[in-house]
């Protein structure tokens, strides 16, 4: 990823109001230069401007996702963001799809279980108008019955195929037996779906696209004076906005017998999960390198020398951190062959145990870090990948500095806070293993 200077903060004397232009703050002279833009209207972005490519990609998130939804049309977030560029002001659906492909540009929604986001890539030639097919996008969506239709539709065909898929199965089992009523626990079903109406994707839209809750991240060619007149015409129109509900905290309970969900195919999928931390935590740099030692190491971790290339027992295995805005959770998963499902998942818990137990070697401590912070340039090698974790982090919380402290941060991990974190989460006794397939001697 980026360099490893620590990033300096350097103050900018701002302009006179009258001159009405935007404010920024330069970051790090060395490593990814972001800069925080706030425009002439008061909307703020992190902006990386290089010219090197013609292209400018925009990052946007919204939080407030489908965990705040309503019940009875569960899944309404995630149609109402694919509707968003299913046409807008006076293009329909194809008049408006045409028009992206006139200005080679890509424009998109998404949603999670916590938020809603944008993406968009255009050529620099076509900044202005791209921009305002975002902003057409947001403010005028058509949300026509045909395309409305068509979405519901294919909706209803993944629900009656998820039925058979070895990971829907086995997350949705986790869920349940771990977050029991929890909105994280729900999912959309067929009737849900079909409750779906226009007035349900424009309350949706009104409450979660608002400016209060919007983060931006902007990466290529483009300066911060351009920037700032681009942000106030294309989001400045959005509402200030309500405050939202929150779901509770989800409580991932620790540990419980195995679960099964038999599946007719010759070999099962294997996930286990156990509480985690946010990433606010203070472990969570030294998660990063223990999740690596264990499980995130490809060949190098523990697991896979010991449970696939020692033994034979899986075809892969993995471990890795996963958090939600209200749930942590530390997740694996491995495929096997049915009749070597129980072997495998007891010399799981035992290298786990181990680990908890004694902790790592300096050797994997040492070889960690070095694999983590020399991977990192790989991570932040196009403005597509840089953009992508500028907004992972500015949706996380961190500083806009982060981006360059990030592997001392890394190189400052000694073997003792990894202990630590191994003595804290990854007790095997923590863990809930869910299997699907037809695994031999472990019951249904």
């Amino acid at each position: 990823m980026a360099a490893l200077a620590l990033a300096l903060v350097c103050a900018v004397t701002p302009l006179a109001p009258a001159q009405a232009q935007p404010r920024t703050e330069q970051i790090a002279p060395r490593g990814v230069p972001v800069q925080r833009v706030v425009s002439p209207g008061g909307l703020e972005a992190w902006l990386v401007s290089d010219a090197t490519v013609p292209i400018i990609v925009l990052r946007a998130y919204w939080r407030g996702g489908a965990a705040i939804e309503p019940a009875r049309v569960t899944g309404v977030t995630g149609v109402m963001a694919d509707m968003l560029t299913e046409g807008a002001g006076d293009l329909p659906s194809n008049a408006f799809k045409e028009r992206l492909e006139t200005l080679n540009m890509s424009l998109g929604f998404g949603a999670g279980w916590d938020g809603v986001s944008l993406s968009m890539t255009t050529l620099s030639a076509n900044r202005d108008a791209a921009f305002e097919m975002a902003r057409l996008a947001l403010a005028a969506p058509r949300f026509d019955a045909e395309p409305l239709a068509r979405i519901q539709s294919q909706l209803e065909i993944g629900i009656r195929q998820r039925e058979t898929n070895p990971g829907f199965i086995a997350n949705r089992a986790l869920d349940e037996a771990l977050m029991p009523g929890h909105p994280y626990a729900r999912r959309a079903e067929l009737e849900t779906i079909r409750a779906i109406d226009r007035a349900s994707l424009e309350e949706r839209r009104a409450a979660l696209l608002v400016r209060d809750r919007m983060m931006i991240t902007v990466v290529g060619d483009i300066d911060a004076a351009h920037l700032g007149r681009l942000l106030d015409s294309t989001f400045g129109h959005l509402p200030r906005g309500a405050p939202l509900p929150e779901p509770p905290q989800a409580v991932v309970r620790a540990g419980g017998p195995i679960i099964v969900r038999p599946l007719p195919q010759p070999q099962s999928l294997v996930l286990f999960v156990a509480p985690g931390i946010q990433d606010e935590d203070p472990d969570w740099v030294p998660l990063a390198v223990a999740n690596y030692i264990l499980g995130g190491g490809s060949f190098s971790s523990r697991l896979m020398s010991e449970v696939r290339e020692a033994r034979g027992l899986v075809y892969g295995i993995s471990t890795g951190a996963s958090v939600r805005d209200f749930s942590a959770q530390l997740r694996g998963q491995a495929q096997t062959q049915n009749a070597n499902v129980r072997e495998a998942i007891e010399l799981t818990r035992s290298v786990m145990r181990r680990l908890h137990e004694e902790g790592p070697t300096q050797a994997e401590v040492d070889d960690a870090i070095t694999y983590l912070t020399g991977s990192y340039a790989l991570d932040l090698d196009s403005n597509v990948k840089i953009a992508n974790m500028l907004q992972s982090y500015q949706v996380s919380g961190r500083g806009i500095d982060y981006v360059n402290r990030r592997n001392a941060l890394i190189r400052a991990v000694t073997r003792a806070d990894v202990t630590r974190v191994m003595r804290r989460l990854f007790n095997p006794d923590n863990f809930t293993f869910a299997v699907v397939g037809q695994p031999e001697g472990l019951g249904n």
